[in-house]
């Protein structure tokens, strides 16, 4: 009965998404130099010019890895971004020190849906986002996200999983269903895959996924 009852709320959750605007963009950056020094004259200017953006509150997440330039380790972010469209996003870092002199830019922007879940840690993450093969019935989407939005949901209470979104993926003929990534703490991308393996949409190969090593999440 447990069990029948948690299945119509995490299809609520999922439906939600297809009421709203999907408003988060994950964000990827890269270098545009190998100067080094350029870097690190400029870093504490782009440092300020960014926290700015945290605290206008538009930016929801925030991971740190590790990168390499002429040799010397700086520091390079990913995050996620609330935006109106992936335009916008790009108007808003447009401003930024490291855009205007062309030393970073970005990457890939991804429109991730909407914010469901969040946890506070500071460890090794990576993005899982989940893609339907084909179109699928109604009923077998409801118990597939229900089986997983609820296990999403464990994971968070055990600090597996840190934050979730729920979106919705489209195909021809104007349908549309809801999908989700997550944000898992995990040792490795092998660890990472495993996590991935045990969701019901990967296990009854409704679904593949992507993963993304996006560094360590800062608390903002």
């Amino acid at each position: 009965m447990k069990h029948k009852k948690l299945i119509p709320l995490a299809f609520g959750l999922a439906m939600t998404a297809t009421q709203v605007h999907s408003a988060a963009y994950g964000v990827s950056l890269e270098w545009k130099t190998d100067d080094a020094l350029t870097v690190f004259e400029g870093m504490n200017a782009q440092r300020n010019a960014f926290s700015e953006l945290i605290e206008q509150g538009v930016i929801h997440d925030l991971f740190v890895r590790h990168s390499i330039i002429d040799d010397k380790q700086f520091p390079i972010i990913n995050f996620v971004m609330e935006a109106d469209s992936a335009d916008q996003v790009l108007k808003r870092l447009e401003p930024l020190p490291f855009f205007k002199e062309d030393i970073v830019k970005v990457s890939e922007i991804r429109d991730i849906g909407t914010k469901w879940l969040d946890k506070e840690v500071v460890q090794n993450t990576y993005a899982l986002e989940l893609t339907w093969l084909e179109p699928q019935q109604n009923l077998l989407v409801d118990q597939i996200l229900g089986k997983d939005l609820q296990k999403v949901v464990n994971w968070n209470a055990q600090g597996i999983v840190t934050s979730a979104y729920l979106s919705i993926q489209e195909f021809d003929g104007n349908m549309k269903q809801p999908t989700y990534s997550i944000a898992v703490q995990a040792r490795d991308e092998s660890h990472a895959q495993d996590i991935a393996k045990e969701l019901e949409a990967v296990k009854t190969e409704s679904a593949s996924y992507n993963i993304m090593y996006l560094g360590y999440k800062l608390n903002i």
